[in-house]
């Protein structure tokens, strides 16, 4: 090895692993099991028929007047085996003229021959049926992720002439270890 050439040896990558846990363990943030809860925010939506329904815009995704029961989608792909989802929040705005629903809830894909769909027991919000800004939250009884299934929030949405949803996207808040 030429002059200068630093070498790492098992003491000094053991002392380094030592410290960096000893760094995270003493930020405070972390429980005594590796477990910390985080709020992860989600504004990715899947529209099945953008332009003739639900949406995207720079400002999330949006319900145009006159639409009957439209599903779009927020995929929640950050998520990692063993987090746990305790609760999220839809936020958004509803402009309300005539009648406007609008339902979220969480739901898992299976795998299966073929796939299939469960909805999350506490998963779904009250129901948004009033004009102005929202944030309505929905317990998830504490979803475990586990293997072999996916997870997304559904969003159903009807407007009547002259109203429109707004969804900015949704705060998700996770247990997860570390």
């Amino acid at each position: 090895m030429g002059s200068g050439t630093a070498v790492a040896t098992n003491d000094d990558i053991t002392a380094a692993k030592m410290n960096l846990k000893l760094e995270t363990v003493s930020s405070g943030d972390v429980d005594a099991d590796g477990a910390r809860s985080v709020t992860f925010m989600a504004n990715t939506f899947l529209c099945p028929a953008p332009g003739t329904g639900w949406t995207p815009l720079i400002t999330g995704c949006q319900l145009p007047a006159s639409k009957t029961a439209l599903k779009c989608w927020i995929p929640l792909d950050f998520l990692k085996i063993g987090d746990i989802i305790l609760s999220y929040k839809l936020v958004g705005d509803a402009i309300e003229a005539a009648a406007l629903t609008l339902d979220c809830k969480l739901v898992q894909v299976n795998k299966a021959d073929p796939l299939t769909t469960t909805d999350i027991t506490s998963g779904g919000i009250a129901q948004v049926t009033a004009d102005g800004n929202f944030d309505v939250a929905a317990d998830c009884t504490d979803t475990t992720i586990a293997t072999d299934k996916q997870y997304l929030l559904e969003i159903l949405g009807t407007t009547g002439v002259g109203d429109t949803i707004n969804v900015m996207g949704a705060e998700i808040l996770v247990t997860r270890l570390y």
